[in-house]
């Protein structure tokens, strides 16, 4: 009886221990949302890394991004290689939206989003936390984890449509994001199948896990007041549809008699 006595005891302390991690995880998104609900403007600096798993292939990428974004849909987003070469730039100065494609040495023009930054991770990026933290079903802080000279509680949560991420929260700041992706879940039933899908099958087989470092984060800071006025490079071209090379007469392949 005594045995049992303790593992009864044991039992009602891990429980109130998980109740109470519940608790604070709760409390520590809710505060982290209203942080960044509250700043009108802010500057984050960091990494994306995306690995690719299959049963044949796994690849990585990884991007260095710059974003400045000032409420609601002003921003400049620059996004480089590992070497410093510049991949992808998003400007908005409000109304007007430009997408520079160096490798087409175009500039795609579009109208600027209502709100937020519509890229991968945008919302997030863009501090536009509370409306993706309303998202959660389930939250609980899993462990604490020293990012650079500051220690960070990691946060679990799973969403309302089943995805898990890992976040890593100090001093009301999200300092690191962590989200895996299978491809089986995006694969349903598509009624009756009348011959395999190869592609589906290997999607299936597939998981996606993208991690955000956030290098730097600094709210309503002092900006240029030129920060969000757009000028193609010398040599691009500004177009409304994106124009894809073509090969000319002379250079295709002559048959083969």
């Amino acid at each position: 009886m005594r045995s049992a006595g303790w593992l009864f005891f044991l039992i009602c302390c891990f429980a109130s221990l998980i109740a109470a991690q519940k608790g604070d995880a709760k409390k520590l998104l809710e505060a982290l949302a209203q942080r960044y609900d509250q700043a009108k403007a802010i500057t984050l600096e960091g990494t994306i890394s995306t690995l690719t798993k299959s049963p044949s292939t796994e690849t990585k990428t990884t991007m260095v991004f710059n974003l400045v974004f000032q409420k609601p849909n002003k921003f400049r987003v620059v996004m480089k290689d590992p070497k410093g070469q510049v991949q992808q730039l998003f400007v908005s100065d409000g109304s007007t939206m430009f997408l520079e494609f160096p490798a087409l040495k175009q500039v795609l023009k579009r109208p600027a989003p209502k709100e937020g930054v519509p890229i991968s991770g945008g919302n997030l990026l863009a501090g536009s936390l509370k409306e993706q933290l309303a998202k959660v079903k389930e939250a609980e802080i899993v462990g604490e984890e020293k990012l650079g000279q500051r220690k960070a509680k990691v946060i679990k949560v799973v969403t309302e449509d089943g995805t898990t991420a890992l976040l890593w929260v100090a001093d009301n700041t999200l300092w690191q994001t962590k989200v895996t992706i299978e491809g089986k879940r995006f694969i349903g039933s598509t009624g009756p199948k009348e011959q395999p899908n190869p592609l589906a099958e290997a999607m299936k087989q597939t998981t996606i896990t993208q991690t955000i470092s956030f290098a730097k984060v600094d709210f309503n800071p002092r900006l240029a007041p030129n920060i969000f006025v757009y000028k193609p490079p010398a040599g691009f071209k500004v177009v409304e549809k994106l124009e894809m090379p073509t090969t000319q007469p002379s250079q295709r392949t002559k048959p083969t008699p």
